[in-house]
């Protein structure tokens, strides 16, 4: 397995001769790559002399097992299936001249290696606000149809992504569990979060995965994974994906949605998949499970504690308390 074993630091000028080096191996004449930052992948974008084809190209640094080479090229796997399949627009990968998904391009420093990936560039504009009701109607269907595709869609041999159930639930919670250990959280704050991942983790046992309710997910779908050209929203970033509840992918998009446009996505996203009859029960869990994710993710951060911190009592009180006494919040 190919891993990045990144364990010195770069500098842009040290990525941007990767990237560069990387390009040679694909069917592309770069005219001009601009840098646009770093955080799991380091991303530049590639300019043709064409007037309009661009390209996205990644380099993978992050040392998490999501990023080994064979979990990279299953996520491409599901992006070439989703651009072949649906009308969706999809940062559709571009395989090099070998025919390989995934790149592995060698340093001279130390034994480093990175994982290299090069993409169609999607146009659109990230929204910085919350969507309008049409928008957010347009980001359920968008969804819907992702959904639709995974229910149909046979994965290849040795396809392999990471899987949201109740052992990804558990290793959240042991990661949310460091801010106690910090006393940057009190342990009886942090029961109200223990007992409601207590529960939500036998909801998900009982809670069989089916084809109608099960498959593989974006699970990251945010308003900074995903664009709008004109009112049509664009997935563009899948390195989260993996198989899950549908219903799991839909609250880890309510988390970013106001209580109106919650209502709305439902509605329109009725209109393609049923929903079962609990489907509030489970979107309430998933949604709940979906912040310890997301406070977990941000916990691992030194600088982003102390807000972490600050904002956790407030959203223990509204959220996790009346979850544990059964009060619905997802609609009120």
């Amino acid at each position: 397995m190919e891993t990045t074993g990144v364990d010195v630091m770069f500098s842009e000028e040290d990525y941007t001769k990767v990237a560069k080096e990387a390009l040679i191996q694909y069917p592309i004449i770069c005219s001009e790559i601009a840098y646009l930052g770093e955080s799991d992948n380091v991303t530049f974008r590639v300019h043709t002399k064409d007037d309009n084809p661009k390209f996205l190209i990644k380099i993978h640094i992050s040392k998490s097992s999501n990023y080994s080479k064979e979990n990279i090229e299953s996520e491409l796997m599901w992006l070439e299936a989703l651009n072949e399949d649906t009308g969706l627009v999809v940062p559709n990968p571009i395989r090099n001249l070998e025919g390989d998904l995934v790149t592995v391009i060698s340093t001279d420093y130390n034994d480093n290696k990175f994982l290299v990936t090069v993409h169609q560039w999607v146009n659109g504009k990230v929204l910085n606000r919350e969507p309008t009701s049409n928008e957010t109607a347009n980001l359920a269907l968008l969804m819907a149809t992702l959904h639709k595709h995974s229910m149909k869609w046979n994965a290849p041999d040795g396809f392999n992504r990471p899987i949201y159930n109740s052992d990804h639930l558990y290793s959240s919670l042991n990661l949310l569990k460091q801010l106690v250990n910090l006393e940057l959280v009190s342990s009886e704050a942090f029961s109200y979060v223990e007992e409601s991942a207590h529960k939500i983790a036998k909801m998900i046992e009982r809670h069989k995965g089916e084809q109608c309710n099960w498959g593989i997910i974006h699970s990251d779908l945010h308003e900074s994974n995903y664009v709008f050209y004109e009112d049509i929203p664009r997935p563009i970033d899948f390195s989260n994906c993996g198989y899950g509840f549908y219903l799991f992918d839909m609250a880890e998009t309510f988390l970013h949605l106001s209580v109106e446009n919650r209502k709305i996505f439902i509605k329109s996203y009725s209109k393609v998949n049923q929903l079962q009859g609990n489907y509030i029960e489970l979107l309430e869990a998933f949604f709940i499970w979906s912040i310890i994710r997301t406070f977990a993710f941000h916990s691992l951060n030194p600088n982003e504690q102390q807000s972490l911190t600050a904002s956790l009592p407030s959203v223990i009180q509204h959220y996790f308390m009346k979850y544990s006494k059964g009060e619905n919040f997802l609609f009120n």
